[in-house]
């Protein structure tokens, strides 16, 4: 399912974000109050802009608040982060996700209106710890910038029909890992499982052939 994304603050992290959001086939509007990095970004996302997010009033103008989802990476500046997403929260940003360094900075956001916190430099140390000692694909595949694990609903035209009458890893070389299916999720389902309505599916393959498989089905689900 095509989705639009905010991204807010265009140093390493937002940027890479955006491009790869964008990669992915969704609708990414990218704002930062510095015109080099918006210009970085202008021939490789749907829109960006230049924008102080601190500033409400040109927060609002934006558009932003019709996004599904907003994600906040405005570098050290911590009294910047509070301040945006107070504003956010306050136009009506349902969901919005925060880069944040410190868990007590993390606490406050949470408190102020952030619906996740994400501590990338954490998160990268744990991560790599695990990959260090572990030889589980998926590790491999979450750094890999050739590799891509993605989740769509599933296609009305897969309704009804079992994994092997489907022959996915063959037509589209994409391999589905799992299916959510409500509160139930099924790993590595066999060829005889068969797909029902309102499945979610838990892909794996190349990021190309990804975002083919996305774009090829993703407007013919069942909803």
């Amino acid at each position: 399912m095509r989705k639009n994304f905010g991204v807010i603050g265009l140093g390493k992290f937002g940027s890479n974000l955006a491009l790869t959001l964008e990669k992915l086939g969704h609708q990414v509007m990218a704002f930062d109050s510095n015109e080099s990095k918006v210009d970085k970004l202008k021939d490789y996302v749907t829109l960006v802009g230049i924008l102080d997010s601190t500033d409400k009033k040109a927060l609002d103008g934006s558009g932003i608040k019709a996004c599904d989802a907003v994600i906040v990476s405005v570098g050290e500046d911590a009294a910047a982060s509070f301040l945006t997403v107070l504003n956010l929260k306050e136009i009506g940003v349902k969901n919005i996700i925060v880069k944040a360094k410190m868990q007590e900075d993390g606490r406050i956001l949470e408190k102020i209106g952030a619906t996740r916190v994400m501590y990338p430099e954490m998160e990268s140390a744990v991560r790599l710890a695990h990959q260090l000692t572990s030889s589980d694909i998926l590790e491999y595949l979450e750094v890999s910038p050739d590799y891509q694990v993605a989740e769509m609903d599933a296609s009305k035209e897969f309704v009804g029909k079992k994994l092997e009458e489907l022959h996915i890893i063959r037509k589209h070389n994409v391999l589905v890992l799992a299916i959510r299916r409500g509160s139930k999720t099924i790993i590595i389902p066999g060829g005889k499982e068969e797909i029902v309505k309102g499945d979610v599916l838990i892909i794996v393959g190349q990021t190309n052939d990804i975002v083919d498989f996305i774009k090829k089905f993703s407007s013919k689900n069942g909803k």
